[in-house]
Order: C-alpha cells, then sequence, then structure tokens
C-alpha cells in the first residue's frame, strides 16, 4: 500500500488567501443587496417587509432577523465555501419535510435562504435526555432517507467523502495544507504530513470495520447538536447543515457526543443516545457490528470536521480567522482515536 500523502507539499489550487467575508457582510452595499433580495423574496409569497435587523455575522455566514406581517423570518448568506448548505436544505426538506427546517426561498447561487421562525432547541446541560435522543434519532431517520439520493446531493456541491474516497480526499487536502503559508491556522509541516502518512494501516483497518457494516452513505451534517436544530409543530427538525458533507452517516456521532459530553451528560446518558442513533440501522446489521462501525466512523470524522474548516478558511487572510486555531489544529491529529475525536468534537 502507498503513503496516504506525500511529505512534500503541493500547490493550492482551489483558493486564494485574499477574502475576508465578514467585512463584505457588514458592507453597506451587501446589506443594501440582501435587503432587496428579501424584500423581493418575501413579497412573492405575499408578505410585506416591515423590519430587518442583523443578528449574527461570523466567518461563515451572515443571519438577518425579519419581522414581516406573517411573523418572524430569518435569512442567510454563507461563505462561498458552505453554498451547499442551501441546495442541500432543498433536497432535503423535499424528501423528509417533517425532519428537515423548511426553506422559504432559496437563492443557491448566491447562497442565500429564508427560513420561517422555528423554536431553538437551546444547547445546554439543563435539555433533557429524552430531547437529545430525539435528536439522535430524527438524524438517523433523516439519513436513511436520504441515502438514495448521495449522488444528488454529490451533484448539488454536497462535499464527496464516501469511505471509498476518504483515503484519496486526506491526500489532496494534507498536501495543500502543507502549502499554505506557515502562519496559517490550517498549515501542516513537514512533520504532522509525515505522522498523518504513518496512519495508513490504522486508517484502512476502520475502513474495514465501515465496509463490515453495510451501511451507505448519505448525509453527514457533520455539526449536529441541539443548537443546530429547531422545534417545529412539537418535532424537531434539523437545520444548519452548512458543514454536511455526504459520507459514512456514523460520523454524525462525533458531535452530537462530544457537545453532550462538555455539557456533563452522563455517560450511561451518553451510551443511550448512541443506542438510539443506531437503533435507526439495526437492520442492516446486528449491533456490536454497528458499535464497530460507529467507533470507525468517529475516529475517521476528522476528515470531515477538517474539511468544513478548511472551505470556510483556505482564502481568508489570517487575521480574520486565527481565532479558530484552536479548534481547527486538533481534527488530524486525533485521527484513528475515538476518544479524542470526541474530547476535540
Amino acid at each position: 500500500m502507498g503513503a496516504v500523502v506525500d511529505p512534500r507539499p503541493a500547490p493550492v489550487t482551489d483558493g486564494r488567501l485574499t477574502v475576508d467575508h465578514r467585512a463584505r457582510w457588514t458592507s453597506d452595499a451587501w446589506r443594501a443587496d440582501m435587503h432587496a433580495w428579501i424584500r423581493d423574496a418575501l413579497a412573492a409569497r405575499g408578505e410585506t417587509v416591515t423590519a430587518i435587523a442583523e443578528h449574527r455575522v461570523r466567518i461563515w455566514s451572515a443571519v438577518l432577523r425579519i419581522e414581516t406581517d406573517a411573523g418572524v423570518r430569518w435569512a442567510k448568506e454563507n461563505h462561498p465555501g458552505s453554498a451547499s448548505e442551501m441546495a442541500a436544505t432543498a433536497i432535503a426538506h423535499r424528501v423528509a419535510p417533517t425532519l428537515v427546517l423548511e426553506p422559504l426561498a432559496v437563492d443557491a447561487a448566491r447562497a442565500r435562504m429564508l427560513t420561517a421562525d422555528a423554536g431553538l432547541l437551546h444547547e445546554g446541560g439543563e435539555a433533557p435526555l429524552a430531547t437529545r435522543i430525539e435528536l439522535a434519532e430524527t438524524a438517523a431517520a433523516l439519513q436513511r432517507a436520504l441515502v438514495p439520493h448521495a449522488d444528488e446531493l454529490v451533484a448539488a456541491g454536497v462535499p464527496d467523502i464516501r469511505p471509498e474516497r476518504l483515503v484519496e480526499h486526506l491526500r489532496e487536502r494534507v498536501a495543500q495544507a502543507g502549502a499554505l503559508p506557515v502562519e496559517h491556522p490550517l498549515h501542516l509541516d513537514a512533520g504532522a504530513r509525515v505522522r498523518i502518512a504513518a496512519l495508513e494501516p490504522r486508517i484502512h483497518d476502520l475502513l474495514a470495520e465501515l465496509a463490515d457494516a453495510r451501511v451507505p452513505a448519505s448525509l453527514e451534517h457533520d455539526d449536529l447538536h441541539l443548537g443546530n436544530a429547531f422545534e417545529v409543530d412539537g418535532r424537531i427538525r434539523i437545520g444548519d447543515l452548512g458543514d454536511a458533507v455526504v459520507a459514512h452517516p456514523f460520523g454524525t456521532l462525533r458531535v452530537m457526543l462530544g457537545v453532550a459530553r462538555a455539557r456533563d451528560v452522563p455517560a450511561d446518558d451518553r451510551a443511550r443516545i448512541r443506542a438510539a442513533y443506531l437503533d435507526g440501522f439495526a437492520d442492516l446489521a446486528d449491533r456490536a457490528t454497528l458499535e464497530r462501525a460507529a467507533d470507525a466512523a468517529i475516529a475517521l470524522s476528522g476528515v470531515q470536521r477538517w474539511e468544513a474548516w478548511w472551505r470556510l478558511m483556505r482564502d481568508a487572510p489570517v487575521a480574520a480567522i486565527d481565532e479558530y486555531r484552536p479548534f481547527v489544529q486538533p481534527l488530524l491529529r486525533t485521527l484513528g482515536d475515538v476518544d479524542a475525536a470526541i474530547a476535540n468534537h
């Protein structure tokens, strides 16, 4: 078997380190254009806008709160690196409308979306176990529903990190990270690249564990916790698909369990969350095989988590992204280690 990565840097060919999207999203020109789009999109629904206010601007998106004669609406424009959220949300809602937040309007070309107001399931230690279990069950149900649509999601721009592509994808990203400026948060020095190359036998063993379970690839949310889920008509609906990839679905457990652990959810309750999620796949393999596949997917999920940050940060000036360095740097260092992956979700 060949090495997972070539330790020599390769040129970065898919982005320039020049763009600070937060500066654009706080400009008068952008606000005027976005406000016009919001008013036109809602007018097409017969709604009149009475107020628009900035809610949050981060490197990955700008979110605005809109008051209308039909209630509160939310508008979002994504960083180009997560523009696939809009198409992914539209596809997921078409396939499973009771499981996904409904988009009221989508402009995929400009990475914009409007949604209705929904009850946020605030992340926190006080959240009841039943809510966390329902989120796990909802995630599994959505992933099962989207299995036949994996190719459609990829065609819509959702990154393809299915198990058969994972090694190739990792090679490419690690080589590109080696060519970034040394001061860039995503830069990987020669030592880091060699250490990742040395993980190849472990990576292939983990991929074999995934194959044994025969669980097909689907949408992997990659950042699923209660802060990215909403309550509509008494049921949980999943939102915020900006980090999503098409991959082995069990990688979703990394953040679900990691955030629960960070919120001091007891270990026994975390085991119940995991079991509820795996119950959604019980017809595909026995429980022991599913458990091994879950561990393998979590251990490999740093590849997906790295991809989310890569898409956001590869073209940004260092000053605009340096605050996120502590979140990024552990992701590939934990590759192959289940416990470390959950601890560094």
